[in-house]
């Protein structure tokens, strides 16, 4: 209890500092830069992140795991294999600028040309925070988070009264973030001046982590895709707003996997399923409690903050209904921190097509509300699938 109360504390502080920066930039955006403009940045980001799914995106949970296990060794061996690990989504997003580029879209061409310059950096600073939450400095986590964003988003809070392209935005997003996770992870480094012993198996490990993250990375950005393909800029701009609140209330509740994560690494499956239903019983009916307050409050909370979106209130009570079920992340935080393999490979390719089957579908038959039913959905059956894994790789490690 001591150990969740401090953990919980800086972390819980974290998620706020960085929920109200995150808040900040949304309202100048809603109020000084349109619909279009916002929907087109939007894309970017989301066109960034799918192609991270093609770099070692395993390799934090990794590190963090192996970090918990005494093996600091594996934060400097992590650099190199973050940015070697970069080069195949720094190639497709090369191959993607040149086919905008012939289709006339210099826009995009030029997005693309910006993944593939900064993208290997962004995925390469990222280390710190894998290294800290293995040694459970929780403190240093929080606010090396909050520096993490405050810097991106006092760049973009600079220019958006200024500037109206998607491009410029999405430049100062990324080279912003970059650069300041950089600086962290030295930080980091002198902090603690991690040993270089390599850590044996970090880069197996890994690449099964990033395997499984494929198809979850692609499922997590499908939303924002489909909507910019299928119902416009405007519209992608409309759900952004609408999903943001709740989106800010899941980060704020995952930090339990933050917490949990260094724990559960040490201690037997069975002793942690012994608690596991009275943990998930106890963690969900917190999240209905502030799903119900969050709708009530909805109309208000845009009337505020987001005068210009106050069409988005439906579309957000109705997305937030979507919080209910992540209380999966108690199992799936379990099986990745006992490198539960097969299973986190069922998981994660699983709950991905089911995902995009139903954003596909949902898109198509009722837009933008299709869009919505389909992620509440999909958290649905993924939080079922998780408690069915975890008893599946209990029983099959009693065997």
């Amino acid at each position: 209890m001591v150990y969740l109360a401090h953990g919980g504390f800086w972390l819980t502080l974290s998620q706020v500092g960085i929920g109200l920066i995150a808040l900040a930039v949304s309202m100048m955006f809603a109020r000084f830069v349109p619909k279009d403009v916002y929907g087109t940045y939007r894309f970017l980001l989301s066109l960034f992140w799918i192609l991270t799914a093609l770099s070692l995106t395993g390799l934090p949970s990794a590190v963090a795991r192996a970090v918990a296990r005494g093996e600091d060794g594996a934060y400097r061996q992590s650099f190199k294999l973050s940015f070697l690990g970069s080069a195949p989504m720094a190639l497709v997003a090369a191959g993607i600028a040149i086919y905008y580029a012939l289709q006339a879209n210099y826009s995009l061409a030029i997005g693309a040309v910006i993944i593939a310059v900064i993208g290997p950096l962004f995925q390469m600073g990222y280390s710190f925070g894998a290294f800290l939450e293995g040694k459970k400095d929780f403190k240093r986590t929080a606010l090396a988070g909050i520096v993490l964003n405050i810097v991106p988003a006092l760049s973009l809070l600079g220019a958006i009264p200024f500037v109206k392209n998607p491009l410029v935005f999405f430049f100062i997003y990324l080279a912003a973030n970059a650069l300041t996770a950089l600086a962290l992870c030295l930080w980091a480094y002198l902090v603690y001046k991690p040993d270089d012993t390599p850590s044996e198996g970090l880069l197996n490990l890994s690449w099964h982590f990033s395997a499984m993250n494929i198809l979850a990375t692609l499922a997590e950005q499908m939303d924002q895709l489909v909507t910019f393909h299928y119902l416009g800029a405007s519209a992608l701009a409309l759900y952004s707003f609408a999903t943001s609140l709740p989106d800010q209330i899941k980060s704020l509740f995952g930090t339990v996997a933050n917490m949990a994560f260094p724990k559960f690494a040490h201690r037997p499956v069975a002793e942690i399923q012994a608690t596991l239903w009275f943990r998930l019983l106890r963690f969900t009916a917190l999240i209905v409690a502030v799903v119900v307050l969050y709708i009530l409050a909805a109309p208000l909370i845009f009337h505020l903050l987001f005068p210009t979106y106050t069409n988005a209130v439906f579309y957000s009570q109705l997305y937030a209904l979507a919080l209910i079920p992540i209380a999966n992340i108690i199992p799936a935080t379990v099986l990745q921190a006992h490198a539960a393999k097969r299973e986190l490979y069922i998981m994660n390719t699983t709950f991905p097509i089911f995902q995009i089957a139903a954003l596909f579908v949902g898109v198509i038959y009722w837009g933008l509300i299709g869009v919505i039913l389909a992620r509440i959905a999909a958290r649905t059956f993924n939080f079922f699938l998780g408690l069915l894994l975890l008893k599946i790789y209990s029983t099959r490690i009693a065997a």
